[in-house]
């Protein structure tokens, strides 16, 4: 019985096989025992070293910075939390220190408005209340608040009412009133004339007069005729001021210029214009109006009341009563 020609040998290839594996096997276990004793060579230390403990010890120190790491960020969640409050907190005073700037400076916006108003009603200042408007203006500028534009808007219209008005000098005016009144004592009141005309040619007819009877009695004729004269006066005949009552008549008449003064101060320009008026007529009723002194004295009241005054001013209280009423506050100077 002969073999199959197919068929191959078995054991003969398991056998390489299985040769070629402990080969393998042997060199990797010289690589490996040679790599353990390069390990050794160079670290002896190693085979002192608990290697479980050291791996227990780093996974407690693990376990250490992962709670380390859970602590920082919540430290860092609080801390961002506290930046956020200390944010707010900034904000919330930012805003109040700007309320308060705001509201100071509407206050003292108020306070010129109301400084503008006295000086005008009380003193007829007209310079220094265009000067307290205009400040108050610039106050509102610095607030850069909208809703404040109705304040401004009358502002500027009550500052070109006052810039129309004519600014009359009137602390000149009173100079010159108190001038006046000090010229008083050394102006000469009124003398009755008493002297009677000659009649023309009287002296030279008597020298001419014969020495009879009848050039006698033609001169007895005409010195009686001398003593009668008839006057055509129109005017009123105004009777002679005793001396005792000439000192009373200038003082009168010092008092009402002063009226005139304090009426001119106080912006009572009608009281102001009657005074003069009635000063101008005592002068020229009780004075000698033929003197150089009372006549100067006439022109310098004539020139005083020649003076343009704003018998009216107009109200400037509006633009406060709006600035009160947008911060809430009483209306009303």
């Amino acid at each position: 019985m002969t073999d199959s020609p197919t068929e191959k040998p078995t054991p003969r290839r398991g056998g390489l096989a299985a040769g070629l594996a402990l080969i393998l096997s042997l060199i990797a276990l010289a690589g490996g025992g040679y790599l353990w004793y390069t390990l050794l060579y160079s670290h002896p230390e190693l085979l002192t070293t608990d290697v479980a403990g050291s791996l227990a010890r780093q996974e407690e120190d693990s376990r250490t910075l992962r709670d380390s790491v859970d602590s920082l960020q919540k430290e860092m969640t609080q801390l961002r939390e506290h930046r956020d409050t200390v944010r707010v907190a900034i904000a919330k005073m930012q805003n109040e220190l700007s309320r308060s700037r705001n509201d100071w400076l509407l206050s003292e916006t108020e306070q010129l408005l109301i400084s503008a108003h006295h000086r005008l009603q009380l003193a007829r200042d007209i310079p220094s209340a265009l000067g307290a408007l205009r400040a108050a203006d610039r106050q509102l500028v610095q607030l850069a608040n909208p809703n404040l534009l109705p304040v401004r808007r009358e502002i500027t219209r009550v500052i070109g009412l006052l810039q129309a008005l004519e600014a009359a000098d009137v602390a000149g005016i009173t100079l010159r009133i108190a001038a006046l009144a000090e010229t008083l004592d050394h102006l000469p009141l009124r003398r009755q004339v008493r002297a009677t005309t000659p009649v023309a040619g009287a002296t030279a007819e008597k020298t001419k007069a014969n020495d009879g009877w009848r050039g006698s009695a033609r001169t007895l004729w005409k010195d009686l005729l001398g003593l009668i004269r008839i006057r055509h006066d129109t005017g009123a005949s105004l009777p002679l001021l005793p001396p005792e009552q000439q000192y009373f008549v200038r003082e009168n008449l010092r008092l009402v210029l002063y009226g005139a003064q304090q009426s001119i101060l106080q912006g009572n320009v009608g009281t102001y214009r009657q005074n003069l008026t009635t000063a101008r007529r005592w002068l020229r009723e009780h004075f000698d109006t033929e003197h150089a002194g009372v006549k100067s004295a006439v022109t310098e009241i004539d020139k005083l009341l020649d003076v343009k005054l704003a018998r009216e001013l107009p109200d400037i209280s509006a633009p406060i009563d709006i600035l009160r009423r947008l911060g809430g506050r009483q209306a009303g100077p």
